[in-house]
């Protein structure tokens, strides 16, 4: 996964990223809003070049067409390139129970079929398996050159005999009645050009109105899937072949496919169509770079994290096409580190489509149970001060909760301007130390620093588990209690400063009393760099410059776009900084993601101590304390003699006032 997103990086630097997808976001929502007269289009155009056209409803509808397509044709081989849709309907079970036999032909397809799985990536459909796997499964050398031979002396058998090939389609053109097949292996081209029939599989998705918008796919398909700037092959079909269109005599003898035929499946995709929430996932050009960015997907890859599309679109499309209850389990994986929409080459909001879907999900009875307690603040207050005993002696687990809490310790103080300090709840009772640095920082400043008593939780916790009533009651409680203070309201949470700024909104909690609290609002991040920008005697010259590595926190990053700004405050505070190797992974911690995926997180937090490790640096820092609390947990794992600390603590370290 690292070495697919890596390559797609290096394919964007001869290409602008965000104009072609500002230019394929505008073609492909302008195809949307005219599927209708599209597939008019398209049939007319098909069927004018001697194509057929099939229009299925649904999955049993379009296998019933194929199996009696390769019934009419006499089929005893079918021979298949790549698709997701057949895998979508399960042709093959079907075709095979008519007595067929059925043979995938994309390499990773064909050993995913011999071993009677699925695929696990809707690129690189084997990429969960080793070469020692494929060696073992085809009776050859574990050596790359041997496996592709084996398979393809199997397969061109198999291409000569097959009457039916099978496709898929990346674009269905609908001015010429053209499909547009993209691949990186020779297999395709044998599927659609050998047998007597071939028939092109393909969801109402597909369908385009020009071969310019093909084109704008074709810009942004491979680099986004593969980190190509074009693939090996490019089929552009219109309907079957003729003889005196082509230049070659196939082995067979025939002159290529005489019958063409188009199935075009919906199977949901009208339903998502009608959707305001989810229509824009009908725009997804299945590339694949969404779960090549997906933390959870690198931890347990895709038979876990999906149903038959795997990552983060299977979590959206699959409840279409499969019912809701196909990703109940997948859904709760997303941590919502917004990876998957900054990769997008379409900008599809998958995680706030995932978050729809999560609201609608069946919820555990202890995850129930959690969200209402977490709802109701001294009920919460209560049950942490119990578990905090036993939290501190398990300080490895996934939330290790202070011995003392903020609120506990903090007294009213300092002169000067009011300066409100808005803790979380995370700040107050798992990584008190950045809150209580804060306070330091914000009173050798100058101000006079308050924190409310009944201040609680910003209520991303319950909206990111799937329940935004719950988190909306929070957002509302919290807003009046601030309301009552003075000064600006400071946080040391970049996850609370964007769910109250805007999400809190998607929730029902706007109201005139909110904007005010929200104008008041700020991230210790930017007030820190604007603090040691204007005040730099604030900090001792004559500390010694430490080696930092900084954790940049999924909403720090993707949602309030600090990126320099973390860095810059840690130059000005006397560090030398030092880049993590893959920093923009999410740490793992992900709201209670942690408490429902303890391994899965901990997999997570073990990679960032592995990229910690190459860099020598003796403190790991970033400016969340979700973030820090995952990080301190995963450091005391390996037992390497590394500080995590918040930002703010670094600063406060170093400051000349004692």
């Amino acid at each position: 996964m690292v070495g697919l997103r890596d390559r797609r990086t290096a394919a964007f630097e001869s290409f602008d990223f965000e104009r072609g997808r500002a230019d394929l976001m505008r073609r492909r929502g302008a195809n949307l809003e005219r599927i209708p007269e599209l597939l008019d289009q398209f049939r007319t155009r098909l069927e004018g070049a001697g194509g057929v056209f099939h229009l299925a409803h649904d999955a049993d509808e379009a296998t019933s067409i194929i199996g009696q397509i390769c019934q009419a044709a006499g089929a005893g081989i079918v021979t298949k390139s790549k698709s997701m849709t057949s895998e979508e309907i399960e042709l093959n079970r079907h075709l095979e129970s008519l007595g067929m036999d059925v043979v995938e032909t994309d390499l990773g397809e064909y050993i995913v079929q011999r071993r009677h799985e699925r695929p696990s990536h809707m690129i690189a459909p084997a990429v969960h398996l080793t070469l020692q796997d494929w060696a073992s499964e085809l009776g050859s050398d574990a050596d790359r050159d041997a496996i592709m031979a084996t398979v393809r002396e199997r397969l061109r058998e198999k291409f000569i005999a097959a009457a039916v090939g099978i496709s898929g389609a990346n674009a269905a053109i609908a001015e010429t009645g053209t499909v547009m097949i993209v691949t990186n292996e020779g297999n395709a081209d044998l599927t659609v050009t050998l047998p007597r029939v071939h028939i092109a599989l393909f969801g109402l998705d597909k369908l385009v109105a020009s071969l310019d918008d093909a084109v704008a796919i074709l810009r942004m398909l491979p680099r986004s899937a593969t980190g190509q700037v074009m693939t090996s092959y490019v089929n552009w079909i219109t309907g079957p072949s003729r003889s005196s269109d082509i230049g070659f005599v196939p082995v067979t003898g025939a002159h290529g496919p005489k019958e063409m035929h188009c199935v075009v499946l919906d199977n949901g995709r009208s339903k998502m169509l009608e959707s305001p929430i989810f229509a824009e996932a009908m725009t997804c050009i299945r590339c694949g770079a969404c779960s090549n960015a997906c933390p959870s997907f690198m931890a347990v890859g895709g038979h876990q994290f999906g149903h038959i599309y795997t990552g983060p679109i299977g979590l959206v499309v699959s409840p279409f096409h499969h019912g809701k209850e196909s990703i109940d389990l997948p859904q709760s994986l997303c941590t919502q580190c917004n990876a998957c929409e900054e990769v997008c080459p379409v900008g599809i909001p998958l995680p706030s489509q995932i978050l729809e879907h999560r609201q609608r999900a069946s919820k555990t009875v202890r995850k129930r149970v959690l969200l209402d307690l977490w709802s109701r603040p001294e009920l919460a207050k209560r049950a942490l001060n119990l578990a905090s005993p036993i939290s501190n002696l398990l300080s490895m687990g996934p939330l290790p909760l202070a011995a003392r809490t903020f609120q506990r310790d903090f007294r009213p103080g300092g002169e000067g301007s009011p300066l409100t300090l808005f803790s979380s709840c995370m700040g107050d009772r798992v990584t008190p130390e950045a809150s209580h640095a804060l306070v330091k920082i914000a009173r050798a400043a100058g101000y006079r620093v308050e924190a409310s008593s009944a201040q609680w939780c910003c209520g991303l916790i319950s909206a990111n588990a799937g329940d935004p009533e719950h988190g909306a009651r929070l957002a509302r409680e919290l807003v009046q209690v601030l309301a009552a203070s003075s000064g600006p309201i400071l946080t040391p949470s970049a996850s609370c400063y964007g769910a109250l700024c805007t999400d809190s909104v998607s929730w029902g909690s706007a109201s005139e009393q909110h904007s005010i609290v929200v104008a008041r609002l700020r991230d210790s991040t930017r007030w820190l760099l604007e603090l040691l920008t204007t005040r730099p005697q604030l900090i001792d010259p004559d500390r010694p410059r430490e080696r930092v590595a900084y954790h940049d926190s999924c909403q720090s990053l993707r949602q309030l776009g600090l990126e320099e700004e973390p860095r810059q405050v840690l130059v000005l505070a006397g560090y030398e900084v030092v880049e993590l190797p893959h920093t923009a992974n999410c740490c793992g911690f992900g709201g209670t993601f942690s408490l429902d995926w303890p391994q899965v997180a901990a997999r997570m937090g073990e990679w960032k101590m592995q990229d910690l490790a190459s860099t020598q640096a003796s403190i790991l820092t970033s400016d969340n304390p979700g973030c820090i609390a995952q990080l301190r947990s995963a450091a005391g794992r390996a037992k390497g003699k590394v500080r995590v600390a918040h930002l703010a603590e670094l600063v406060a370290d170093h400051l000349v006032v004692a």
